[in-house]
């Protein structure tokens, strides 16, 4: 079944199933022990993120189900401010979390949009976030999602960009064809980041 591309009426399931899907993502763990604030956390997130991406980019479902999601940025995209996360449905951030929350997720933010800068700056699409809903992992959604995607930007000749701080993903998007250009640990939350590249580019 080929991907289907969402509209802003799927922002809301779109963003339940991503929020399922990164529950256990080490970056959000550091950020928020406790499981229920952060899946609520979660959803507030990627609610204005899929927006923001449907509006400038790219969100594909791997079926009308959506049992997962995968959004796609062009690199020239303005960068989605954490301000207009915060006012575009994340106020509870702040009553969920506080300032010290809100503090170390921006420095995690602005630290790999800085490195991205600098490591792609290159005509490029960035995979922000490839989530499949646990109840449906290991059954291939995420290749149905990926691979119509990166056989049109090897027709296009471009390169794809990926940040993820899953260390299973790494080797994960291995058979996808992207390489690593690049480990950090990350400023806020202190957990460690890979950057990969797919394709020709200047990464360095």
């Amino acid at each position: 079944m080929i991907p289907v591309m969402l509209e802003k009426k799927q922002i809301k399931p779109a963003s339940e199933v991503l929020s399922r899907a990164f529950r256990d993502d080490p970056e959000l763990l550091s950020f928020v022990p406790d499981a229920s604030k952060r899946q609520r956390l979660l959803r507030d997130l990627f609610h204005v993120a899929v927006g923001h991406a449907i509006e400038k980019g790219e969100v594909y479902a791997a079926s009308p189900a959506i049992e997962g999601v995968a959004v796609w940025l062009p690199w020239n995209t303005p960068e989605i401010s954490f301000w207009t996360l915060v006012r575009g449905g994340g106020l509870g951030l702040l009553f969920r979390g506080g300032w010290g929350l809100l503090n170390r997720m921006k420095a995690d933010e602005d630290f790999a949009h800085e490195l991205r800068k600098r490591l792609a700056p290159f005509p490029h699409w960035y995979l922000a976030a490839l989530g499949v809903d646990p109840d449906f992992q290991g059954q291939g959604f995420a290749s149905r999602l990926l691979r119509p995607r990166l056989a049109r930007l090897d027709r296009e000749r471009l390169p794809a960009y990926l940040e993820t701080t899953i260390r299973d993903y790494v080797s994960l998007y291995n058979h996808f064809g992207f390489e690593v250009v690049k480990e950090e640990t990350l400023p806020g939350s202190g957990t460690r980041m890979w950057v990969k590249v797919r394709g020709k580019g200047e990464a360095r």
